[in-house]
């Protein structure tokens, strides 16, 4: 059985973020890295965090936030996510 052939894409667009408040409850890990000014209140308040990522975490910060990584202990403390969060609603809409 032969596979079907498609014609190319006649107006294919490439996706987009959409503008959207970031939180450390749904965003994951690697989409608040990927934005700097978010990335730099995260490392303002939780110092030498990308340290605790290398090892057998790292491949799942795309999936994780960092809400999530509150049930693995010392990691990261509620309270300096609360103040994370705080700081990003200040950011306002990022992409």
């Amino acid at each position: 059985m032969d596979a079907p052939l498609y014609p190319p894409a006649r107006a294919f667009e490439a996706p987009v973020r959409l503008p959207r408040i970031l939180n450390t409850s749904d965003e994951a890990v690697y989409d608040l890295k990927a934005v700097p000014a978010a990335w730099a209140i995260v490392l303002k308040e939780l110092p030498g965090i990308e340290g605790r990522f290398v090892g057998q975490l790292e491949p799942h910060l795309s999936a994780l936030s960092f809400r999530s990584l509150l049930q693995f202990g010392s990691m990261v403390k509620a309270d300096a996510l609360d103040r994370i969060d705080a700081q990003l609603r200040a950011l306002g809409e990022v992409r």
